[in-house]
C-alpha cells in the first residue's frame, strides 16, 4: 500500500500508518491534505537531494489556464493557443462569442477560479500556494519549463458547435510543435479523436520517443469496448488519442493502491495505474475552495508525467522508451524485471513505484515502446480487423479498415505507419545489440530514437550494415503486412458486441464527440463521451455520413457521483515497496547531440 509519507523503521510507526488506512483510507487521505501522491517518501527525497524538474521540458494540451492563480505565480510556463482548421483543412483561430480563443485567462475577465488546465498544470509547476492564502498543491517538478497548449476553456475542449466560424481542432502540429521544442513528456489529461492528419505528430512523437500520458473516461458504467478499447487484449486504437498505440493510458488509484471506483471497468488498455483518488482538487464551480476528492485520470496522467518528468532528470541519458520500460517493468510487487500485465485487464502493468523508477538505470533496457510493442504484436495475432490495423497501407486500402463493431467507424489507413514506426524501432534496437555485440562503442547511435530524425518522416528501417536495408525484425509476423492489402476476416461476435453498443447508444447524447478530416470526415472513435459539468452525461448515436463531430472533453472527477471510493480488485493489491535510499541529482545535459532536435 503506498502511505505517501516515509516508512518508519520501527515497528510502532509502520502499525500507526497500517491502521490509519485500515481504518479510513479517505482519513488518510484528509490527513495528508489529499497531497499523498507529493508526500510520497520517494518524492520528498528526490525534492531533498534535488530532483525538482530542472532542464525537463513537459509539454501540456488542456483547457485555458486561469493565468493569475498564485499557485502559478512563479511557474515557467510558455502559454499558445493549440491549431484548429476551417472546413476547407487551412489553418484558422477559433472565433468565440467574446472574441478569438485566447492563451490564458484571468479570474477577472472569466469569473473562473480554476479550470480544468489549471488543476493539471499545478500538479506540475505548482508552489503550493492558493487563493486568500489557502493551501493549494506543490508541484512534482516546480522547476521544469512547460508548454502549455491551449485547446479549450473551463472544462470544454474547443468544438466546431463552439467555434463562431466552425473551426475544429487538429492535434497533430500542436505535438510535433511540442516535439521541436523539446519536451521528453507530453501530458493529455484528456480524450478526443484522433484526425487522419493529426496521426503525423503522434508519430513523431512515437519516432522520438517522447513519452506521452492520458487520461481516460471515468465512467463506471461505460462499455470499455466503445470506450477507445477493448476488454479482451490490449491492441489500443488510433481512432483516439488516450488509447493510441504507445500512449500510456492509466487508470487512477487511491493512497491504499486500489481503483477508484467512479472508473472500475474493465479495460485491456489501461496500462498503467497512478495516483489520482482522493487528492487535493478544485470544484471547476467558480469557488476558490479545494477539497480532498477523486481526480479522476486526469490527476493520475498529471501525477504521472511529473513522476516521470522526474525520472528524465535523474536519467538524463535514458531515451523516453527505454524510461517507459522501467516503468512497465519496475512497478509496485513486481520484483522480476518483467512487464506483466493483469490478465483481469484492471491494472495494467500494475502501480506506479517511483521510488524504484529513481532508483532503478533505466539504460540497461532496449530503446523500443513497450506499450506499442504490446499493443501492435497483440493485435497482429487477433482473427478479426484489429489484425489489419497496423499492416494497413494507403495505396491499397485508402478508406481504412472497418473494426470490430462497426464498419462505419474505419481505422484510417495512416494507423499503418504505427505497425513501421514499431518495426523501425525493433531493428534499430537489434543493431545496437550487434554493434555492442561487436565490442563497438557509442552503439546507441543506431537506437531508434537516435536515428529518428533520418526516417525523413517516414518509419523508415536502418541499415544493418550488410547491405541489406529493410530487415524485419520478428515481432510481427510478415504475414500481417502482406495482409495489409485487404483479405478478409472473420469478425468474432461482431453481431452480438454491435447489438449492445447500439441499444446503449439510443439511450442518451451528448454534445462531446470526435471528428476526423484527411480524407473527410469521419465517426467518432468514443461513441460513449466522458460526463462532464455543464453537459448532458451520455451517449451519442452513431452520426450520419459526412457529418462533423465535435472532440471530446477531459474526463475529470467533479462530474461523477460518488461512489464506494474502494472497490474490491481483481487480485490483491501488491504491498508497499521497502523505503529506497534518496537519490541523488542527474545530469541534465542534453542525452541527445547527433539529431537536429533542439534540447531532445
Amino acid at each position: 500500500m503506498t502511505t505517501g509519507r516515509p516508512l518508519l523503521s520501527v515497528c510502532s510507526g509502520v502499525l500507526a500508518a497500517s491502521l490509519l488506512l485500515v481504518l479510513s483510507p479517505s482519513a488518510y487521505a484528509d490527513d495528508m491534505g489529499g497531497l499523498w501522491p507529493v508526500k510520497d517518501s520517494a518524492v520528498v527525497s528526490a525534492h531533498e537531494a534535488g530532483l525538482d524538474g530542472s532542464g525537463v521540458k513537459v509539454g501540456m494540451y488542456d483547457m485555458q489556464v486561469v493565468s493569475d492563480y498564485p499557485g502559478l505565480s512563479d511557474a515557467k510556463v510558455k502559454y499558445q493557443v493549440g491549431s484548429f482548421v476551417d472546413t476547407d483543412g487551412e489553418p484558422a483561430k477559433c472565433m468565440l462569442d467574446d472574441g478569438d480563443l485566447q492563451a490564458t485567462v484571468t479570474s477577472s475577465d472569466s469569473g473562473l477560479y480554476y479550470s480544468h488546465g489549471t488543476a493539471m498544470l499545478m500538479w506540475l509547476v505548482g508552489n503550493g500556494k492558493g487563493w486568500d492564502g489557502s493551501q493549494g498543491v506543490p508541484g512534482l517538478v516546480p522547476k521544469a519549463d512547460v508548454m502549455f497548449v491551449t485547446a479549450g476553456r473551463g472544462t470544454v475542449l474547443m468544438s466546431a458547435e463552439d467555434c463562431q466560424n466552425l473551426a475544429r481542432q487538429q492535434v497533430g502540429p500542436d505535438l510535433m510543435s511540442m516535439v521541436d521544442w523539446g519536451a521528453r513528456v507530453i501530458n493529455m489529461s484528456n480524450n478526443g479523436y484522433m484526425e487522419a492528419k493529426s496521426y503525423e505528430g503522434m508519430l513523431d512523437a512515437l519516432r522520438h520517443g517522447v513519452i506521452i500520458v492520458s487520461g481516460r473516461s471515468n465512467d463506471k458504467e461505460t462499455d470499455a469496448v466503445v470506450n477507445g478499447s477493448s476488454t479482451d487484449v490490449m491492441t489500443g486504437d488510433p481512432r483516439s488519442w488516450d488509447s493510441f498505440p504507445g500512449v500510456i493510458r492509466n487508470n487512477e488509484v487511491g493512497p491504499d493502491g486500489n481503483i477508484a471506483g467512479i472508473s472500475d471497468v474493465a479495460d485491456a488498455n489501461v496500462n498503467i495505474l497512478s495516483p489520482g483518488d482522493q487528492v487535493l482538487m478544485s470544484t471547476y464551480d467558480k469557488s476558490r475552495d479545494m477539497s480532498v476528492d477523486t481526480g479522476g485520470t486526469s490527476t493520475g496522467s498529471a501525477v504521472l508525467s511529473g513522476y516521470l518528468a522526474l525520472v528524465v532528470q535523474k536519467w538524463p541519458d535514458a531515451t523516453g522508451n527505454q524510461i517507459l520500460q522501467s516503468l512497465v517493468r519496475n512497478t509496485k510487487g513486481n520484483g522480476s524485471g518483467e512487464a506483466k500485465l493483469d490478465p483481469g485487464h484492471k491494472r495494467g502493468y500494475g502501480q506506479v513505484d517511483v521510488a524504484r523508477l529513481l532508483t532503478v538505470d533505466p539504460t540497461q533496457y532496449p530503446d523500443v515502446n513497450p506499450i506499442l510493442e504490446a499493443q501492435v504484436t497483440a493485435a497482429s495475432r487477433l482473427s478479426d480487423d484489429r489484425a489489419k490495423w497496423y499492416a494497413q497501407d494507403c495505396s491499397k486500402n485508402p478508406d481504412g479498415v472497418g473494426d470490430v463493431l462497426d464498419d462505419s467507424l474505419p481505422v484510417p489507413c495512416q494507423a499503418g505507419e504505427i505497425g513501421r514506426e514499431y518495426e523501425r524501432q525493433k531493428a534499430a534496437w537489434k543493431k545496437v545489440e550487434q554493434c555492442r555485440s561487436d565490442g563497438g562503442s557509442d552503439c546507441m547511435r543506431y537506437s531508434a530514437t537516435a536515428t529518428a530524425d533520418k526516417a525523413g518522416g517516414k518509419a523508415v528501417l536502418p541499415d544493418t550494415g550488410d547491405g541489406r536495408d529493410g530487415v524485419k525484425s520478428s515481432g510481427v509476423p510478415l504475414w500481417v503486412w502482406l495482409a495489409a492489402g485487404g483479405v478478409g476476416v472473420a469478425v468474432v461476435a461482431g453481431g452480438i458486441v454491435l447489438a449492445v453498443v447500439l441499444s446503449k447508444r439510443g439511450r442518451r447524447r451528448s454534445r462531446h464527440g470526435g471528428h476526423a478530416s484527411g480524407r473527410g470526415p469521419l465517426p467518432p472513435a468514443n461513441p460513449y463521451p466522458p460526463q462532464v459539468p455543464g453537459a448532458n452525461n451520455g451517449m451519442v448515436p452513431p452520426p450520419a455520413a459526412g457529418q462533423y463531430v465535435p472532440q471530446q472533453q477531459a474526463p475529470h472527477s467533479s462530474a461523477f457521483p460518488r461512489q464506494t471510493p474502494y472497490p474490491a480488485v481483481p487480485y490483491p493489491v501488491p504491498p508497499q515497496q521497502a523505503a529506497q535510499p534518496p537519490v541523488m541529482p542527474g545530469n541534465t545535459q542534453n542525452p541527445y547531440t547527433n539529431n537536429n532536435r533542439n534540447n531532445r
